[in-house]
């Protein structure tokens, strides 16, 4: 089994680390500090389970008693939320995990209008 440790940055986002483990000829596994989520176009995203859960729907999702699919596999699809704004979504996921009880200045969230109306729709969805 080889194990890497990698960074990944989503457009602007903090930057967090995941674990991968990977066994020669079979798929990677992802370590279950991290979830996938998958949007609506099947663009997976591997974002951290504390980022993740900034989200009431994946928190419940994934801390929920019993063995659901999603729970087990830290795997989400999202079949209503196209790529574009769950990469904003999840940039969103990092900003208030980072700001949230901070004592520095918080700045301004981007958000480019034209994409607002969907974000706000997304954000009602997950719960965030």
């Amino acid at each position: 089994c080889i194990r890497d440790r990698y960074q990944r940055r989503v457009r602007g986002s903090e930057v967090f680390n995941m674990e991968v483990s990977v066994s020669p000829g079979a798929k990677p596994v992802i370590q279950m500090d991290c979830v996938k989520l998958i949007s609506s176009e099947g663009h997976e995203f591997i974002v951290d389970r504390k980022a993740a859960e900034v989200s009431g729907f994946i928190r419940t999702i994934l801390n929920s008693p019993g063995d659901f699919t999603e729970k087990t596999t830290s795997v989400i699809n999202l079949d209503e939320i196209n790529t574009h704004i769950l990469e904003k979504v999840i940039q969103y996921f990092h900003y208030k995990l980072r700001y949230s009880n901070s004592s520095v200045e918080i700045p301004t969230f981007p958000l480019e209008p034209e994409v607002a109306l969907d974000l706000l729709m997304a954000a009602n969805y997950l719960d965030t």
